[in-house]
């Protein structure tokens, strides 16, 4: 029966252990300055490939430079120096001013841009390309 009150103390010495803290202080925090966001001045486009006054031009995390051997991407799409893009099935293209192609292999050629830039701009108006005339019955 000696049992009960010797583990009554001892759960009792153990909790005032617990609620005990130190007594220091903790140093004031030192101010620390706010990070510089990066400006990137001038005209910047997407990771990819792009066909710019005749030069295959490459950008990769926003470093653009000439592409100067074959490069190979994930899908299996090579990219020449000259322009010449072999796809993953086999067929050859040769890229054209203003023609894309994206680090997956996606071919986004210049009429495909003003298609989608005329489609955006239709949307934009609010209709079919069509002027809306009123009707009047008699």
């Amino acid at each position: 029966m000696k049992l009960y009150p010797t583990l009554a103390a001892a759960l009792l010495l153990c909790a005032a252990a617990f609620t005990t803290q130190a007594q220091t202080k903790l140093p004031p925090r030192k101010p620390v300055a706010p990070r510089q966001k990066v400006v990137i001045k001038g005209e910047t486009m997407k990771d990819g490939f792009l066909m710019k006054e005749g030069k295959v031009m490459m950008t990769r995390d926003a470093h653009t430079s000439p592409l100067t051997a074959e490069t190979s991407l994930v899908n299996g799409t090579k990219i020449g120096a000259d322009g010449t893009v072999t796809m993953a099935d086999g067929t050859s293209v040769m890229l054209k001013e203003g023609d894309y192609v994206s680090l997956t292999g996606r071919l986004t050629t210049m009429a495909m841009k003003a298609e989608q830039d005329s489609l955006a701009q239709l949307a934009r108006q609010g209709g079919k390309g069509k002027s809306k005339m009123k009707i009047k019955k008699k």
